[in-house]
């Protein structure tokens, strides 16, 4: 930071002022508008005088004229930049410029705001480092609640949160190039309900520590990321968690029986890895699941009967494993069921003679297994059905007139089996039919 800013801050500890205030979002108007033509920021008069700046765009004031909350959300400021002088707005609770374009670095002075809780730089396309501490004892974003820096350029190590942050309850850094691995301080995030580190180059091992973060809801730590290693059994220890998100990040080994305890779980994606092993039975457990995702692994053995209690599931994708044996005949009494995708594995037997009758089915695709028998008359029951893909099977029987008359399906892909009879004439009259036989 230069020197005279520095000295200028130094000041500031002493003589924070509205007028101080209407100084640093001048600055700020200055820095974030490239070109300075631009109509953005019209209202904020570099003549104004407090409390007049609490009436620009975006600005909000206490009752003693301090800035407090900026929010430029999706303000054209294509190329703008933040500038140091934000650090000048030492009452500034919330910054929010999220989808504007903005771009540089984030100035290292956004950690020493004494009062910032809320932080929202996403959408934009800021690169460097995201602000390290300026020095051993010095203050280091204090009190921060929220941090949102999604879909930028930011890369280097993450951020060094840890145990003095009690107060941080979100941190998305998902969506950027931070690199190394992840920190075993963000254990110590004791209020943390909100873990995003998906879509990163990270590495190393998925810390067992993160099973301390007992208030955490989501956890997003795939895409991108190249850990070593397999799922901690010890994030079965989570008990408030509500989603979690483990996909395409290199995961190896088996799926942890302890994932079965996460009672409060609604969505559970851990597809594109290289887990191997059976789909543990006690998956079943997790009464509450609507989305399980488990596609494109090397999974092996039978769909587990156990998971014929997940009786609240709308979307199942166990598809591109190495699964065999039978459909089981409870997928067609799973109450919610909309997407069930099974396709690419060593699937035997029937489909099951109810499938669809019991639930709004949307899209069932089973393609490129050993599937034989008749294609079930009541897939379309539920007024739902999109998609039918079941190709390169050996199914047999004619196609069911119940299809022509299934007026929401938009593709249907029936080749490469051993069907008898003429494709119904009316199912070629369908909307957006696609593909048929």
């Amino acid at each position: 930071m230069p020197l005279p800013l520095l000295l200028l801050l130094f000041s500031v500890l002493a003589s924070a002022s509205p007028e101080l205030d209407v100084y640093a979002l001048i600055k700020m108007k200055a820095a974030l508008l490239v070109p300075a033509t631009s109509t953005a920021l019209a209202d904020w008069d570099p003549s104004a005088t407090p409390p007049a700046h609490c009436s620009f765009s975006g600005v909000s004031c206490d009752a003693a004229a301090r800035v407090v909350r900026i929010n430029l959300t999706s303000m054209p400021l294509h190329g703008g930049v933040l500038p140091p002088e934000v650090a000048l707005l030492d009452a500034l609770v919330n910054l929010t410029v999220a989808a504007c374009s903005l771009a540089g670095s984030l100035p290292a002075s956004l950690a020493a705001l004494p009062a910032l809780r809320h932080l929202n730089v996403s959408n934009n396309n800021f690169s460097g480092p995201f602000p390290a501490p300026a020095g051993a004892g010095e203050p280091y974003f204090p009190v921060l609640e929220v941090v949102d820096a999604y879909n930028n350029n930011l890369s280097g190590p993450l951020p060094p949160f840890g145990a003095a942050h009690a107060r941080l309850r979100y941190l998305h850094l998902g969506g950027n190039y931070f690199s190394g691995a992840v920190r075993e301080s963000y254990a110590d995030l004791a209020a943390l309900e909100y873990l995003g580190l998906n879509g990163n180059s990270l590495s190393g091992q998925v810390p067992a520590s993160l099973a301390r973060l007992k208030r955490l809801r989501e956890m997003y730590i795939g895409y991108f990321n190249l850990f070593n290693g397999g799922i901690p059994p010890e994030l079965g220890e989570l008990d408030s968690l509500v989603r979690l998100d483990m996909s395409s990040c290199n995961l190896t080994g088996p799926i942890p029986t302890e994932l079965g305890r996460l009672a409060r779980l609604d969505t559970l994606f851990l597809q594109m890895n290289r887990l191997s092993g059976e789909i543990p039975t006690q998956l079943g457990d997790l009464k509450d699941l609507k989305s399980l995702d488990l596609s494109m692994n090397q999974l092996v053995g039978e769909i587990p009967a156990g998971l014929a209690n997940l009786t609240s599931l709308r979307l199942l994708h166990l598809f591109r494993n190495h699964l065999h044996g039978n459909i089981p005949a409870f997928m067609a009494d799973l109450p919610h069921l909309e997407v069930l995708q099974l396709w690419e594995n060593n699937l035997t037997g029937h489909l099951p003679a109810g499938l669809g009758k019991n639930s709004p089915l949307k899209m069932l695709d089973v393609a490129t297994n050993h599937i034989t028998g008749k294609i079930p008359p009541d897939l379309c029951a539920g007024r739902k059905l999109e998609i039918l893909v079941l190709m390169e099977n050996g199914l047999s029987g004619p196609v069911p007139e119940s299809l022509a008359a299934c007026k929401t399906l938009k593709r249907i892909l029936l080749g490469k089996n051993m069907l008898s009879g003429s494709v119904p004439a009316r199912l070629f009259e369908l909307p957006d039919a696609g593909e048929q036989a």
